[in-house]
């Protein structure tokens, strides 16, 4: 009688695959919900101080230009017309063969605080863009360097005075934003909204002392911690890594200073084509493995409920019709999910200027979801390419 009974419980228990599928889809969902509640949202709900330091170190601006002539142009006058106490800019002339050597030289004879650091064969036949910034950097007169490129421009006259701030209090390093200059078109607004995430989960992970990158474009860090990490030595045969594995290997407890107010965005004055972006974003991605466990399994986990949140809902509306409950369930989750992630990342691209891609932030996400981790993958296998 016993047995019988316990036999005719059985059935109470058992969970259907639709069922299954919703339960796991709302497992899913938490998980990417934790990210963005107990993660992401640090940077995004974080209040912006008001801008009451008066900390002022000299400050030397470094970046390296290879036959950037036409940018140059452009660009060198919004650095040197800065608003700040005492700077300079230093500009590395890596073995251009274009009008560079005469633009900086012709620069030269109107701002002082212009140095130029001049590469060629006759100085050294060393190529690539980290040993010319190093070298820019130990030239530099001051202790507190940023570096940028040529082909970014600062929004404002005061990029130098809210970057340079952010060193006070003993800060060794201090992140800062970039985007590309904008386009009418939906390529331009998808690299926006890369930039955006991107900020959103270096910023964040920086506010809980977990540093894994900056961004080589708008960037700062003290001659110490330069000297202290050997420069780029550790990395030198490797392409890419200066803003990235040289950061996070210098970061330390608390030492480290996030910049984002609208006055200090760097912004790259170019249309970047697809294989350019590419490229970059694939040499980050293969510098990833030199971080450490901790930030590697946040960002990669991140990234894979990110993809399953999208199957899982496609499963779970195509198993959950015909029940109302499951499909109710299913489309609450939904709702819940997609409001989190607005609100979120909404709220950063208000911070960082990146308005416009605000309204089509759930297209944009599925298609990463489904880029991202075959770029990822690519990056690991073909990655002789860095070397």
């Amino acid at each position: 009688m016993q047995y019988q009974t316990l036999t005719n419980l059985q059935p109470m228990f058992e969970v259907s695959l639709p069922s299954l599928v919703v339960i796991s889809f709302g497992i899913v969902t938490f998980i990417e919900l934790l990210y963005y509640y107990l993660l992401f949202a640090r940077f995004s709900f974080m209040r912006k101080k008001s801008d009451t330091s008066h900390y002022q170190p000299a400050v030397s601006v470094v970046m390296v230009a290879k036959d950037a002539a036409s940018v140059l142009l452009k660009t060198l006058p919004k650095f040197l017309n800065q608003q700040y106490g005492e700077f300079e800019v230093v500009v590395v002339n890596d073995h251009s063969q274009d009008d560079t050597r005469l633009l900086l030289v012709e620069y030269q004879q109107q701002y002082s605080n212009l140095k130029i650091v001049e590469l060629d064969t006759s100085v050294t036949t060393i190529r690539g863009k980290k040993f010319a910034l190093s070298m820019g950097i130990r030239c530099a007169s001051h202790s507190c360097i940023l570096i940028t490129s040529p082909e970014c421009a600062p929004t404002s006259t005061h990029w130098i005075e809210k970057m340079a701030a952010k060193f006070e209090n003993d800060k060794q390093i201090v992140l800062g934003y970039s985007t590309f200059e904008r386009r009418k078109n939906p390529f331009n607004r998808m690299l926006h909204f890369d930039c955006l995430v991107n900020a959103i989960q270096y910023f964040s992970l920086a506010r809980i002392n977990s540093t894994y990158r900056g961004n080589a474009w708008n960037m700062g860090f003290t001659e110490q911690m330069f000297v202290q990490q050997r420069g780029f030595a550790s990395h030198n045969h490797i392409r890419y890594g200066e803003e990235d594995i040289f950061v996070s290997r210098g970061a330390k407890r608390n030492n480290t200073a996030i910049e984002f107010s609208r006055e200090a965005i760097t912004v790259l004055q170019r249309n970047a084509r697809h294989d350019y972006w590419l490229d970059h974003k694939q040499g980050l991605y293969y510098t990833r493995k030199f971080n450490t466990f901790k930030n590697r399994f946040l960002l990669n986990f991140y990234a894979v409920v990110n993809l399953l949140f999208y199957v899982g809902l496609v499963l779970a509306i195509l198993l959950s019709i015909g029940n109302v409950v499951l499909l109710s369930t299913t489309l609450g989750i939904v709702a819940l999910r997609i409001l989190s992630q607005y609100l979120v990342f909404g709220y950063a691209a208000a911070k960082l200027n990146e308005k416009q891609v605000i309204p089509a932030i759930l297209l944009y996400d599925i298609l990463f979801a489904i880029l991202n981790p075959l770029y990822y993958i690519d990056a690991l296998i073909r990655h002789d390419r860095f070397l």
